[in-house]
This record gives C-alpha cells, sequence and structure tokens, in this order.
C-alpha cells in the first residue's frame, strides 16, 4: 500500500466540533476532511515534541508566527 494512501475511518465527534470544523471549512474553502487532517496532524506534533506525553483534555497553544 502506497505510504499517502487513507483508508475511510468512522468518528464520532461532537457537535460543537463539527460545528467549528463547518465554519472553518465555509470560511476557507478547504474540505472538512483536509482540515480535520490539518488538526490532528499538529495535535501529533505536539504530543510526539512533549515526547509522547500528554493530559487529557489535550491543551494546544496557538503560537503566531
Amino acid at each position: 500500500m502506497k505510504e499517502n494512501a487513507s483508508k475511510p475511518l468512522s468518528l464520532r465527534l461532537s457537535p460543537s466540533v463539527r460545528k467549528t470544523v463547518k465554519k472553518l471549512s465555509d470560511d476557507s474553502g478547504l474540505m472538512q476532511a483536509q482540515l480535520f487532517d490539518l488538526i490532528l496532524r499538529a495535535g501529533c506534533t505536539a504530543i510526539e515534541k512533549n515526547g509522547g506525553k500528554f493530559q487529557v483534555p489535550l491543551k494546544l497553544e496557538v503560537v503566531e508566527s
């Protein structure tokens, strides 16, 4: 299987998450799937940079560049 190939995934998301991602999608023109991927990658990167450690609930800090 190719590295970039993906399989469908079924997730249960809170209404607030779905609403936020839909608004971001509408505002940006990006597909919701792209936004979910970007958000999940950012979370995974933050966890990796923290040595694989995290607390629940996960809190991310936004740093403007």
